[in-house]
């Protein structure tokens, strides 16, 4: 890692006291000690007192509302942009990094400049575990792709940094080169689905996002077990809007629409129906949004 490199540790919170000790901890233990800048969304339970008082370095910003994450880091990509970072690293509230995660992230992003984006293996607070969601959203969907990276573990073979088609934002090293380039967060997405379709937007620029096997970190995530309604949320508003906005899909939104409401209607199923007319509602503002993000800088000034 050079000497001049700058790193900008960006951590969105809202309520976080439960995870803020070790979150921000962690980021002072670190080899590379990074600058910290952390975006409050309103938070309720005492997060911007606590943080003020006990890491008065760090660079807080207090929103009296909630932005959601894509909005609330997209001050921080500014920042970074405007203050000369070589690298972000987007860091969840309830995650925390190793002493050598953003050193071994750093040594292999300057090796492998082709990726825009790198994940450690993201695992659970035990440490012993991977993130449930991350071995779905990773592991499974990397499957498809060669070389296998888990045979290439089992197999004592195992590459330093491995192509994905997607990886939660909860731990992403950023380059500047990636800032500059794709820019910010589609704010089309209110919560869940910006992470997916910034990749899709990394990838529409010939850039790549990878997970690196040999570094590590935490995300203990605050709600494992999904509930029915945040499926239906999911499935029948964020991953329409996910296709509809990625610029190397053809998907049309109408016809997504069309299809899904009816099938709802038949099956009196109310609340697909309400986030199909919740989609139709917001369809100009969606195609206006996937038009905006093929500029560079998108949704940065």
């Amino acid at each position: 890692m050079g000497q001049g490199d700058r790193i900008l540790v960006i951590v969105v919170t809202y309520n976080a006291m439960r995870w803020a000790e070790r979150c921000f901890q962690s980021l002072q233990a670190s080899t590379v000690v990074p600058d910290v800048f952390v975006v409050d969304n309103g938070s309720s339970d005492g997060t911007q007192a606590y943080i003020k008082a006990t890491y008065p370095q760090v660079l807080l910003t207090e929103n009296y509302t909630n932005l959601g994450f894509g909005k609330a880091n997209n001050f921080g990509l500014q920042y970074a942009l405007d203050n000369n970072y070589d690298y972000v690293y987007l860091l969840n509230q309830d995650a925390w990094v190793m002493p050598n995660t953003l050193e071994i992230l750093v040594r292999v992003s300057k090796a492998h400049p082709e990726y825009a984006i790198l994940s450690p293996l993201q695992v659970k607070a035990d440490g012993s575990h991977l993130d449930d969601l991350f071995i779905m959203n990773v592991i499974y969907q990397h499957q498809q792709r060669r070389p296998y990276w888990i045979d290439d573990i089992c197999f004592n073979r195992q590459g330093e940094v491995y192509e994905v088609s997607f990886v939660m934002a909860a731990h992403w090293l950023m380059t500047r080169k990636c800032i500059e380039t794709v820019g910010g967060f589609n704010p089309s997405f209110p919560h869940y689905g910006e992470d997916d379709n910034y990749v899709n937007r990394v990838n529409y620029w010939n850039m790549k996002a990878g997970i690196v096997p040999t570094a590590s970190a935490v995300h203990d995530e605050a709600d494992p077990v999904w509930s029915k309604e945040k499926w239906s949320y999911i499935l029948d508003y964020i991953s329409p809007m996910i296709h509809a906005s990625n610029p190397l899909a053809t998907t049309s939104l109408l016809k997504y629409i069309i299809i899904k409401a009816g099938k709802a209607l038949v099956l009196g199923d109310r609340k697909t129906i309400q986030y199909a007319f919740r989609l139709l509602r917001e369809r100009r503002q969606i195609k206006e949004n996937l038009k905006a993000s093929t500029l560079p800088k998108a949704f940065l000034d």
